[in-house]
């Protein structure tokens, strides 16, 4: 039997079938589904095409890859779930991040080549960037993130967005090989304006859902021996690894999450703008704790607001919310997230991976692991 890859994306969901014993593909096929948000699509709407794709394709193992900005990841789980697809509705191996798909799609050498990476999603308000850093593991694809940062669309170009990233990449060293984006609207990219953005050997790439698919479905291949072993429900609990402050405004950094608070951590913290009518202003996250300005080897991610109305001296409202899996930054105007009219976010998957979280779990006895962040 095959190894099935799906992807939600905006134009409906694809699979794609794979070879158990190479991972070659075998086929692949799609349902459009009209008006789809892949950032928070209806599950209950989507389990009569995926049951549909599953019964004609059946597979052994199936993946399911998600915009690496979509919201309420667990609700993915359930829908595996639900249609027979994977036994619990809370195992999380089967569900990855578009970043995540499209690394398994790459080949060793292509690994080996291009060691940085620009990633870009588009959704109807924002323009999202993570520059990440891939290796490879055995026959396996990690990432280590580096630096994500998010804007509104409103009054900043895809262009302009873009040459900014590669401007600072530039700036701390990073060389850019390569520039995808992830399943953006039909129609929207200007590839000449934009590879005038980049250097001329960093190239363009385009993915959408099928090619997404394909990757979710060498995923499945290349993570097989781990996929197929029952999940492991264990009692634990995991604590950030260190703090996590902001700084907008020229004002003191502030800090938002303690080092060792139990996860998972959501915190909202409201400020106000340092002018009167300010129109735009920009948030940075850093690791740590600080009184003055953070390094900038320690910022993760910074999130600008741009087109603020004018409200006098206005209300910003910045939110974190970190689980052991990612980590969630948004900033919006107001101190009320569902009536603002501006507003952008950046989730970043993996952010602690492999040198973060303090975990306590019980076995036959307790034990304790404790790494240090390191900066890259």
């Amino acid at each position: 039997m095959a190894l099935a890859g799906f992807c939600i994306s905006r134009s409906g969901i694809d699979i794609a079938l794979a070879s158990t014993e190479d991972g070659a593909l075998q086929g692949s096929a799609s349902i459009p589904v009209q008006q789809i948000d892949p950032l928070a699509p209806n599950v209950d709407a989507l389990i009569a095409p995926f049951t549909s794709l599953a019964s004609q394709h059946p597979a052994e193992v199936t993946v399911l890859a998600i915009s690496t900005q979509a919201l309420y990841i667990d609700d993915y789980a359930v829908l595996l779930h639900k249609i027979g697809l994977i036994p619990d509705d809370d195992d999380d191996r089967f569900t990855i991040d578009y970043i995540g798909a499209y690394l398994a799609g790459l080949r060793e050498d292509e690994v080996a080549s291009t060691p940085c990476l620009l990633f870009i999603e588009i959704t109807p308000t924002s323009f999202i960037a993570q520059l990440v850093k891939i290796f490879l593991r055995g026959n396996k694809r990690s990432r280590v993130p580096v630096y994500a940062e998010a804007t509104t669309s409103s009054t900043t170009t895809l262009p302009t967005f873009v040459g900014q990233l590669f401007a600072w990449a530039k700036d701390h060293d990073h060389k850019l090989l390569r520039c995808v984006l992830l399943d953006p609207p039909s129609g929207y990219v200007d590839g000449t304006a934009m590879q005038t953005a980049l250097a001329s050997d960093c190239p363009i790439i385009i993915v959408d859902g099928a090619q997404l698919a394909k990757y979710a479905a060498s995923y499945t291949f290349l993570n097989l021996e781990d996929l197929r072993l029952p999940g492991q429900h264990q009692m634990a609990q995991y604590v950030a690894p260190c703090p996590i402050s902001f700084v907008a405004n020229d004002s003191p950094p502030t800090l938002i999450i303690h080092r060792s608070e139990p996860l998972d951590a959501d915190r909202d913290i409201i400020f106000t703008t340092s002018e009167k009518n300010q129109t735009s202003v920009a948030v940075e996250f850093a690791f740590g704790m600080h009184d003055t300005r953070p390094d900038d080897r320690l910022i993760f991610a910074k999130v600008t607001l741009e087109g603020l109305q004018p409200v006098g001296e206005g209300h910003i409202t910045v939110s974190t919310s970190i689980s052991p899996g990612y980590v969630s930054v948004e900033v919006f105007q107001g101190s009320e997230r569902d009536i603002t009219n501006v507003q952008a976010a950046v989730q970043i998957s993996d952010l602690f991976k492999d040198s973060a979280y303090n975990m306590f779990w019980y076995d036959d006895s307790l034990r304790v692991v404790d790494n240090n962040i390191s900066v890259l």
